[in-house]
Order: C-alpha cells, then sequence, then structure tokens
C-alpha cells in the first residue's frame, strides 16, 4: 500500500517538532539537572543521618522482641517501627535515585536495592498486602511472607550499616593524634553499650533488667575483664544477657578497635601508613607496615586457642547438662571467658563446686588458656616462630620473652609453693596430696588476674591472702589480656634493687644493658597504681562498712582486673560500686596510658642541664 505525499510530510513535519521540543527539554533539564547534583551534594550529610536513624531503628526492632515482653501496646509500636523502617527505606532509595546524576549507572550499582525498595512499597500498600496474602494462601505455604521480608530486609540493613562502619573506620584512624586517648575513649564506649543492654528486661530472668550501678559495674567488669560480679551470672542472667556478657569480653579482652580494624582488613584488605601508625600501640607492634599483619595474627591465634579451649571444656566435664546446646554454651562461655582473664562463670559458685573443683582437666584446660592468655601475643609469636624459623637468629629469644618467661614460672611455683604451705591444714585440708597440689597451682595462676577459683577466697588465711594481694597487683605480661603492673615491671624493678645495692651506675638484665627510660616506667607506674590502689581504698573505707582487709583485696582485685573478691561485691553501696568501676577501668587501660591520654605533651630537649648529685637514703 503506497502511502499518499501529503501524509509523508505531515509526519516529517511532526518528527521535526519532536525532535524541537526534545532538544528544548534537554536544555532546560541540564539545568535541573545542575540544580540536582547542587542539592546532591548538600543533601549527602542528610542521607547519612537517614542511614544512621534507619539503623537504630533496626537494633530497636531486633531488640524489642528480646528484650522486652510481648504485649499488645508493644507488638504494636515494634509493627510501627518496622512501617517507619519500610518508608525510610524507600525514600532514601527515591530520593537519592531523583537527585543522582546518571540514573542508570545507580541501577546498575544499586539493583538489588532496587528490587527491595519495590518489594517494601508492594508491602506497604493495602493491594500488596491482599497480593501477599494470595501468595501465601495458594503458592508458598508459609505462614507470613510479609513478617520474612521485614526480617529479611532488617537483616540487610544491619550488615549494611556494619560495613559502612568498617569503610569509615579508617577515616576515623587516621583523625587520631592521640592514640592513647582514642583508646580510652573506644572503651568508654563499648562499656555504654554494655550497660544498657544489661539495663534491658530481656536481659534478666526477673524480666526488670539491672539497675544502671548494677549494669556500669557488670557491664565494666566484663569490658575489663576483670569478673568481680553483683550479681550471680548463672542464675540472674537470660541467655541474652549471657551473650552481651560474653561479648563484652570478648570484645573487651581483644580491643574493640583492634577487633573492628581487623574485619575492614577482612573486608578490604588493606590500611593506610597513617591507619597502622594508630592502632601500632594496640597490637603492641612497633614496626608500622606490619601492624596489619601481626593484627590478624593476634585475632586468628585469639579465636583457635578458645575454639580449642572449648572442645576441651566439653570433654572435660562429667557433670549433666539438660542438653549438648547448654554443654556448648558453657564450654566457650569458660573458654573464652579464661583466656580474656575475665573470671566471669556460668556456675554460682565459680569453680569451686565439686565437680570442678578438683577436675583434672577443667583444671589443666583453664590453667592454660590463662597462662596464654596472660603472656602477651608479642611472646607467644616469638617462641612459634622460633620453631618455625630454624636460622641462627631466631635460637635467642627477646630479652622481653626471655623476661616475662622466667618471671612467670618463678611466680606461678613460688604463689602455687606459698598457698601449698600457708593452707594445708586450713582450706587444703581434707584433699589428697595430687588435689592439693593441683589447687595450690590453680590459685596461683589464677590470682595474677585470671578471677577463677577451685577454692572458697574468702575462708583463705591472712598471711595465704597477703600473698594473693601482692600476685595481684603484679598481674600478667604486657600486650595481653591480662592486667596488673605486668611481669616486666616486677622484674626490672626487682633487678634495678639488687643492681643498686650491688653498686652498679647501670642496670644489666640477660647480659644486656636496659635502658633507664625502662626504669622510669617501671618506677612511674607501680607508684601511680600505689597511689590509686590507696586513695580508692581510703574513700571504700569511708562510704563501707567492711573490714580494711577486704575492702583492700577488693581494691586491688578490681585496679589488677583480677576478679577474685572475698565476698562483698554485692554488697558494696552504690559509692562503694562507682570507686570499683573506675579502679577496673584504670587498670584495664592502664593508668599510665590514661594519664598519657590527657596530659599536655612537651617536646624532648635537645640540651642538657648541669649534672649535681642529690641525696637519696
Amino acid at each position: 500500500m503506497k502511502i499518499p505525499h501529503h501524509w509523508k510530510q505531515k509526519w516529517l513535519e511532526l518528527l521535526r517538532r519532536w525532535e524541537k521540543i526534545k532538544r528544548k527539554v534537554n536544555l532546560e533539564f541540564h539545568y535541573v539537572q545542575d540544580d540536582l547534583y547542587e542539592i546532591d551534594k548538600v543533601a549527602q550529610p542528610y542521607f547519612r543521618a537517614i542511614t544512621v536513624l534507619l539503623s537504630l531503628l533496626v537494633i530497636a526492632s531486633i531488640l524489642i522482641p528480646i528484650a522486652f515482653e510481648l504485649t499488645p501496646e508493644v507488638t504494636r509500636l515494634n509493627d510501627q517501627i518496622e512501617i517507619w523502617i519500610l518508608v525510610g527505606f524507600v525514600a532514601n532509595f527515591v530520593i537519592r535515585l531523583v537527585l543522582t546524576g546518571d540514573r542508570s549507572v545507580f541501577l546498575r550499582k544499586r539493583w538489588f536495592e532496587a528490587i527491595l525498595s519495590m518489594l517494601s512499597l508492594v508491602v506497604l500498600t493495602d493491594l500488596g498486602l491482599s497480593f501477599i496474602r494470595l501468595v501465601d494462601t495458594y503458592f508458598l505455604g508459609i505462614e507470613n511472607t510479609r513478617v520474612a521480608f521485614i526480617r529479611f530486609l532488617k537483616g540487610y540493613l544491619l550488615l549494611f550499616v556494619i560495613i559502612k562502619f568498617l569503610q569509615f573506620l579508617p577515616e576515623l584512624l587516621d583523625k587520631q593524634k592521640n592514640t592513647a586517648r582514642f583508646l580510652v575513649y573506644s572503651f568508654l564506649s563499648l562499656i555504654a553499650v554494655g550497660a544498657f543492654l544489661l539495663m534491658l528486661p530481656g536481659a534478666t530472668q526477673d524480666g526488670l533488667g539491672l539497675q544502671f550501678i548494677d549494669a556500669l559495674f557488670t557491664s565494666t567488669s566484663a569490658v575489663c575483664v576483670t569478673g568481680l560480679i553483683v550479681v550471680d551470672t548463672a542464675t540472674h542472667f537470660t541467655l541474652f544477657g549471657e551473650v552481651v556478657i560474653l561479648t563484652l569480653i570478648q570484645l573487651g579482652g581483644i580491643g574493640i578497635i583492634s577487633f573492628a580494624t581487623f574485619l575492614f582488613l577482612f573486608i578490604s584488605g588493606g590500611l593506610g601508613v597513617g591507619q597502622m601508625n594508630t592502632i601500632k600501640g594496640m597490637v603492641a607492634e612497633k614496626n608500622t607496615t606490619l601492624v596489619a599483619s601481626t593484627l590478624k595474627r593476634v585475632v586468628g591465634f585469639t579465636f583457635a586457642i578458645e575454639a580449642i579451649g572449648a572442645i576441651s571444656y566439653y570433654l572435660s566435664w562429667d557433670i549433666e547438662f539438660p542438653n549438648h546446646g547448654q554443654r556448648i554454651l558453657f564450654s566457650v562461655f569458660h573458654a573464652i571467658s579464661a583466656f580474656c582473664n575475665a573470671g566471669f562463670s556460668l556456675f554460682t559458685n565459680s569453680l569451686a563446686d565439686g565437680a570442678n573443683a578438683t577436675n583434672m582437666g577443667i583444671n589443666i584446660t583453664t590453667m592454660t588458656l590463662i597462662v596464654l592468655g596472660g603472656l602477651g601475643f608479642t611472646v607467644i609469636w616469638e617462641l612459634i616462630r622460633k620453631k618455625i624459623e630454624k636460622s641462627r637468629w631466631q635460637k635467642r629469644l627477646s630479652i622481653h620473652t626471655r623476661t616475662v618467661l622466667v618471671t612467670t614460672v618463678v611466680l606461678i611455683v613460688a604463689g602455687a609453693g606459698l598457698i601449698l604451705w600457708m593452707e594445708w591444714n586450713k582450706t587444703l585440708a581434707g584433699y589428697p596430696f595430687g588435689d592439693k597440689l593441683m589447687l595450690s597451682f590453680f590459685q596461683s595462676v589464677t590470682t595474677r588476674t585470671a578471677g577463677f577459683n577451685t577454692l572458697d577466697t574468702g575462708a583463705i588465711g591472712i598471711s595465704a591472702t597477703l600473698i594473693m594481694m601482692i600476685f595481684m597487683l603484679i598481674g600478667g605480661s604486657p600486650a595481653s589480656t591480662a592486667g596488673g603492673i605486668k611481669t616486666t615491671t616486677f622484674a626490672v624493678l626487682m633487678r634495678s634493687i639488687t643492681m643498686t645495692i650491688k653498686g652498679y651506675n647501670r642496670m644489666e638484665l640477660f647480659n644486656r644493658t636496659i635502658p633507664t627510660s625502662a626504669i622510669f616506667r617501671a618506677v612511674t607506674v607501680l607508684l601511680l597504681a600505689s597511689s590509686c590502689i590507696g586513695v580508692s581504698t581510703i574513700l571504700l573505707s569511708v562510704v563501707e562498712d567492711h573490714a580494711f582487709l577486704d575492702l583492700l583485696f577488693e581494691e586491688i582485685s578490681a585496679f589488677a582486673t583480677v576478679g577474685l573478691s572475698r565476698g562483698i561485691t554485692a554488697e558494696l553501696s552504690g559509692w562503694g560500686k562507682f570507686i570499683i568501676v573506675v579502679s577496673m577501668f584504670l587498670g584495664r587501660v592502664g593508668i599510665l596510658t590514661f594519664m598519657v591520654a590527657f596530659a599536655n605533651r612537651m617536646d624532648t630537649h635537645k640540651y642538657e642541664y648541669p649534672e649535681e648529685t642529690i641525696m637519696v637514703s
């Protein structure tokens, strides 16, 4: 069929007009696009704020069913929050789509988010709800597709927020000029979050949650891997509360920033020089270029040892558990608590009941985890590397490792011997010799910041108690999960005393000269620790009506992050608990680190004053 000529002319005229209109619209839209680009730049902070708000709503929606009794009012509130999440998610995506410069690229990159937004829009409409009910009834046969989709969306948003935080972490590390202060703030933040979670009704068996001071105390004790408790962990907390405490112990032992950085490395694979320089002090690595590999080894080694410990606990228990799930929970909980030197236990009497106190498998597993956690990763990695690398240089251990190993062995053996001697006819009476020896070694090991006990600490005699306080104050080793003034500080102080008595004007250890700065630091740590313990004990004696020995024991246990108590922790007043909280925090971050974090540092002088003698006797 031949098309008439005048029709062709009209068609061409329409095409010309369309092209003209199209050019005009594109020209106008170009200005609109420029305006949208400017608006998009201004709106970016608001998009971040919306993302943060959505994440908070998601966390609230996840916590509400766990932490609160689902009354009709709470259920309605949770449903309303879920609607806000859907609306916020759709609005956030649509606005970003409108404001973006290249929508096709945006949709290609965020196709999954686009699908979720469309499904969210369907869920929000009445027609969509009717369609979902039809699908539920005739096709899928599941109870509620809407609920399943919302749960999936909340999980997606929570994962998205975690990834965004990890992506923001390098920028956060770059901004830090004071590593010590950054470390202090990270611990404070973790303690605050833990206290909030433990105050939720779902965290305790009575459905009331902990009071603020008790929640703050428990959270601080867990994060600072201390183990002092004001309520019985075994009976007072629900599974949710126990998981919160376990998470706080793990993050407190490794360090929340170190753990978050490890996750970032796992996702991205690298850090900048400035970021590694910020975090190197947290993983005790002097070489900036080795920070990433050291951090991976620290976290990997921690999880590996804890997994082996959990298996050993599982196989060692010969008591009856209601089910395998609870036995696994107990095994994992105690493995993490022991390696992190936390001392929290899911048994009311810690490990002092008959089924655990003389169980050789439980004793050996616990002592091994405590010692490995208290040696410090620097020492452990050097021992591992010595076995792997057969070079001549690696045959000689560093002076730090040798000092830690020798001091640790001497303290464990000396402590066990003294406790065995002093408690032979007291708390150890009635046990066979083999059990007495094992119990003595356990108390010697756990006294140095672990917090577990297989004997009634309150029943131990005064002489053994004084010995335990000295060992608690010494604590574990640097770069470990242990507290105290550290074994190396104790070794340097003892060696400096003997060298001074012998008339040396310098200090030597294992055929090496120790710099004067190390002696200054050791003396400073001891004096600051003694001052803190002294002031806190005086304050405790003012606000508490307990025996002085019990208060002093409690304070040293708190400052050295040990967790042993003579039975007065739960009886402390609010002010007494707060004093102990401060002591636990200062002991975990290190009182010298805390001072450095907020002190005005000065540059080292490049000149020296004339030397003159001062009389010291």
